[in-house]
């Protein structure tokens, strides 16, 4: 199946702090972005939303994608629990051209995003990859991990089988 690839077209903070990084918590909103006129943080809401943030050069999240996969065949927009869950990739300072080829050579089919400046990065943190922030149905993070080991990966599913049950 091809992958979805979009580059970052605009992002816009709503609430930052001076350096311009928000470090976004459990109970806090999402932050409001604009990729693209059907890709916003508006458009996610209404249902639970996997963000992710990655690069194409990081060891660990050469790890989590393929984990990230499972999760989208199983939840997302063809998955076999179809449409569950919303689940959107940004890969931090990399390309459209970087990303397209790891989603060539990884066979990953759940839509990815450059983010060459950290646009959208910044509105939910200053450093470390692979972040990922599950949101609840309205816009509410319900779960983050920062970095990767294998039962952070496995308590990201047991947190999105807990949100998706409740949509």
């Amino acid at each position: 199946m091809k992958s979805v690839l979009f580059s970052l077209v605009d992002a816009t903070a709503v609430a930052s702090c001076a350096s311009g990084v928000r470090n976004v918590e459990v109970g806090d909103r999402m932050p409001v972005f604009d990729l693209t006129t059907t890709t916003t943080s508006q458009s996610l809401l209404g249902k639970p939303s996997l963000i992710v943030f990655f690069a194409t050069w990081c060891s660990g999240c050469q790890s989590e994608l393929p984990r990230i996969q499972e999760l989208y065949e199983k939840y997302g927009a063809s998955g076999e629990i179809a449409g569950k869950i919303a689940i959107v990739a940004f890969a931090r300072e990399q390309t459209s051209a970087d990303v397209d080829t790891l989603w060539r050579q990884q066979a990953f089919t759940f839509p990815a995003y450059a983010d060459p400046q950290r646009k959208v990065y910044a509105m939910f943190a200053e450093k470390t990859i692979p972040r990922c922030y599950l949101f609840d149905a309205s816009g509410r993070l319900a779960y983050k991990s920062e970095g990767y080991s294998p039962e952070q990966v496995d308590e990201l599913f047991k947190a999105v089988e807990q949100v998706t049950s409740l949509y």
